[in-house]
């Protein structure tokens, strides 16, 4: 049997401490890389400060969010879409504030009326009472001691295509940005029907045939007026504030304000959102533009609705969401947006209030 030297055990006990030094420090970097985008959910690097204001008999709240260390910043106003949303939209919103915050850009964000700390009901309103309440909002923002009123715009997602345009021809705000708008209500929701028929595998024919069905139907019940029961006894899958939302809302078309719209517009849409024809309200906004220079189309390759990346987040609601996908979404943070896209409407915003 051969005779080792005596220094070899030690030099093996050495060598495993490392190997394992090593793997732990791999552990760690792993770890840190994929908790990163948890640090999306947290605003602690930010200055914030809760507003309140009024619209109509409503008092809604929110909360003012300024990068630290920037003299009078642009200040981006976020209108949300449908839906009961709260300031920050049960935390989905803040990865895209924080991306916005590190390009030196404020933002608004207010609890809906009903959610959260704001008084009242969004099911109460019509596209041009969410467009008072935006504007009641521009204007509390606009006069905050540090806030430079020339710099003051609007972001909005979604429904908020039907409130901007509104808002942007009665005001004169620094910039408007909207993401995933739609111009014509009832077109949308042909839109978001079609694509969630095609997702279940219904056949061509048959997707045509229904959409015709729900369009007479969706006409006579909301495109004039009905009694409400009329309307439940249709549709029993609407409450009644549901119902008397969709018949204030259904005609709603941003047709006629959209070339009306006061300052810079970034219009921008997901090319694979399932919820709103990209390709068709994108042409629809060049046409209206009628090429001013101040407007701009902006279309995403790879992103939905929101500009998450698609498929991996691109549900027609977030609701449908599984909890591994929610995990993600919050492992990922920022990363779940179409980054090239969320750096364009960032450069954008700063060009256009460096403007005023």
């Amino acid at each position: 049997m051969p005779t080792f030297p005596s220094t070899l055990f030690p030099l093996r006990r050495r060598a495993r401490i490392v190997i394992a030094a090593v793997l732990a420090l791999s552990a760690a970097i792993a770890a840190l890389l994929c908790f990163s985008g948890l640090r999306d959910f947290s605003l602690e690097s930010a200055t914030t400060r809760t507003l309140t204001f009024h619209a109509g008999s409503d008092r809604l709240s929110g909360t003012l969010i300024l990068p630290r260390d920037v003299a009078a910043p642009p200040v981006a106003l976020f209108v949300h879409g449908d839906g009961p949303q709260d300031r920050y939209a049960d935390d989905g919103y803040q990865p895209f504030i924080n991306q916005l915050l590190d390009q030196g850009i404020g933002v608004f964000t207010w609890d809906k009326p009903g959610v959260g700390r704001s008084a009242g009901n969004w099911l109460d309103q019509s596209m041009q009472d969410r467009a008072a309440e935006a504007m009641a909002a521009y204007l509390r923002v606009r006069s905050e001691p540090g806030v430079d009123a020339a710099k003051v715009g609007f972001l909005g997602y979604s429904q908020a295509g039907w409130v901007l345009p509104i808002v942007a021809s009665r005001a004169q705000p620094a910039f408007t940005v909207i993401i995933g708008g739609a111009v014509n209500w009832r077109d949308q929701g042909a839109y978001y029907t079609r694509k969630r028929l095609q997702a279940q595998g219904v056949a061509a024919d048959e997707i045509e045939r229904r959409l015709a069905a729900e369009r007479t139907s969706n006409d006579a019940l909301f495109g004039e007026p009905r009694p409400l029961a009329d309307v439940l006894a249709a549709r029993p899958d609407m409450t009644p504030a549901r119902a008397r939302y969709v018949q204030r809302n259904y005609l709603s078309d941003a047709s006629g304000w959209i070339p009306k719209m006061r300052g810079p517009v970034l219009a921008v849409w997901g090319e694979m959102d399932p919820n709103v024809d990209a390709a068709v309200n994108a042409a629809r906004y060049r046409l209206l533009f009628a090429d001013a220079p101040d407007k701009r189309v902006m279309l995403v390759p790879d992103a939905g609705h929101v500009l998450l990346r698609a498929p991996q987040f691109n549900d027609q609601i977030a609701s449908d969401w599984t909890l591994w996908k929610k995990l993600r979404f919050m492992l990922l943070g920022r990363e779940a947006y179409v980054q090239p896209a969320v750096r364009d409407i960032a450069d954008w915003i700063r060009q256009a209030a460096a403007g005023h």
